[in-house]
């Protein structure tokens, strides 16, 4: 749970981002903090692809995009990003290790990406995903 749920359920700890140190809500963790622009930015730099400003545009109106095997990438790709932000998030939170940098969350999600590449059925298809992480973490360069 985000730290506003989390303090509904009277959690003691910090409402603050880990990042950003805002007040963390879903929306702001996934699409208004900072790390999260950062991602968004690079994709849409990269690929062309419009930030979404929220969970329905990321999940339903990007799905909505293009042809069933593009849809299906880039579904791919936003959940390695949104993990990537998660994990990391949960990691400061809750094992109270620094913040990473931008660049590390990055390419955390690259990682997790080319890791779920791996149950693609077809190889095209899992080339394209690794090809696109190797583009983000490239170009972040």
């Amino acid at each position: 749970m985000t730290k506003d749920n989390l303090c509904r359920r009277n959690w003691k700890g910090d409402k603050k981002c880990a990042f950003c140190h805002l007040p963390e809500t879903i929306q702001h963790l996934f699409f208004d903090c900072t790390y999260a622009k950062f991602l968004r930015r690079s994709v849409h730099i990269l690929f062309g692809i419009a930030p979404p400003v929220d969970m329905a545009d990321l999940f339903d109106i990007w799905s909505k995009m293009g042809t069933s095997k593009h849809n299906t990438l880039l579904l791919s790709a936003a959940a390695a990003l949104c993990w990537a932000i998660w994990i990391t998030r949960n990691e400061v939170v809750f094992v109270k290790c620094r913040p990473k940098t931008i660049l590390q969350v990055l390419f955390r999600g690259t990682h997790w990406l080319c890791q779920w590449a791996k149950f693609q059925r077809h190889e095209d298809r899992r080339e394209e995903l690794v090809q696109a992480a190797r583009h983000l973490e490239s170009s972040a360069l």
